[in-house]
This record gives C-alpha cells, sequence and structure tokens, in this order.
C-alpha cells in the first residue's frame, strides 16, 4: 500500500480501472516528487503535478457544468491538455490547438530522457483523455488572436507553455579532452 501512494495521487481510481481491465485509462505518475514528496517534507499540502485535483478535489469540482461554453485551448502540452479534457469531461465543448504537428509540449522533450519512460505513459493518457472527452484537436494550427475572436468561443485559454532555456557550461568547467 505504501508504495501505491504516489500512484493513487496521480489517478485515485487506479484500482477500479484496473478491476475493470481498463489499464489504459490509468493515470501514470512519473515519480517526479515535486508535489508530493518535496512538499510533505515542507510540511505543505502534497498534490501530484499529473493530477492537479489531487488534494483539492473539493475546491476543483468536477459536476457538469450548468451553462456549456465553447473552449478555445491554445497549446497541447500538459496544462492544455489537461484543462481541455477535464472541462469537455464536464460537457463544455472545447478545440484545442496546437501549432506543432503533435501532442506533448516540454514532455515531449522530457520524454527522450533515459530513464523518463513515464512521461510517454502520460503524455499516452492525456491523448486518450482527449479522445475519451471527444475534444475538438486540431494540429499544425496556430490561431491568431483574431481568429480566436471571431471564431465563437465563449473563453480562450492560452497554455503555451514556455520556451527551454538554453543551459551554456562556463568555459572553465569543460574537461579538455
Amino acid at each position: 500500500m505504501v508504495s501505491m501512494a504516489r500512484p493513487f495521487l496521480a489517478d485515485p481510481a487506479f484500482v477500479r480501472k484496473a478491476r475493470l481491465g481498463q489499464a489504459q485509462r490509468i493515470n501514470t505518475c512519473i515519480a517526479c516528487n515535486q508535489a508530493c514528496l518535496d512538499r510533505s517534507f515542507k510540511h505543505e499540502n502534497v498534490s501530484c503535478l499529473v493530477n492537479p485535483r489531487a488534494a483539492h478535489e473539493i475546491e476543483y469540482g468536477d459536476a457538469p457544468a450548468r451553462v456549456p461554453k465553447r473552449i478555445a485551448v491554445v497549446g497541447a502540452g500538459a496544462a492544455g491538455m489537461n484543462f481541455a479534457f477535464s472541462a469537455a469531461a464536464r460537457g463544455h465543448q472545447v478545440t484545442l490547438f496546437e501549432a506543432s504537428n503533435q501532442l506533448g509540449g516540454q514532455l515531449l522533450m522530457a520524454s527522450i530522457i533515459p530513464e523518463k519512460g513515464e512521461f510517454r505513459e502520460m503524455l499516452r493518457y492525456f491523448a486518450g483523455r482527449l479522445a475519451e472527452e471527444k475534444v475538438d484537436v486540431r494540429l499544425h494550427t496556430a490561431p491568431t488572436a483574431r481568429q480566436l475572436v471571431s471564431g465563437d468561443f465563449d473563453v480562450v485559454v492560452i497554455a503555451t507553455g514556455v520556451r527551454p532555456a538554453k543551459f551554456r557550461y562556463p568555459a572553465t568547467i569543460i574537461p579538455k579532452c
């Protein structure tokens, strides 16, 4: 049970989904320790990077929307995808725009690091949820502000993330071969 603490934060329905033979629907812990263990060691509220609702279930309800809206989400990284399928699950009509040819944003870069295959599982889960919730995913599409305003959306969410920092080693610490 102790070894399952983080996976249960990532997906509280883990056991139910496994029992029903729905392993592909299980959200995977990426073993980052940032929102769970790191916060617990500082005596802060524990949460989960792959499941932002963890420990915030009362604050972030999942009841059906009283008034469904047409929502545009720009950026299909972790935040954009999570928002898109969560909003769609509540009954909103969601269109997810991604400028590149694939979902994932910075998760794609993280997933190629050796021993970080969990990030591919996170992408698998998010892509599955987008399909399950019938989010209209539009790859190769970077809408302009004008297109978003004239697109008959009630809400526009910008989740374009950040550009990765370029790390430069000082010349003094690079060993000469």
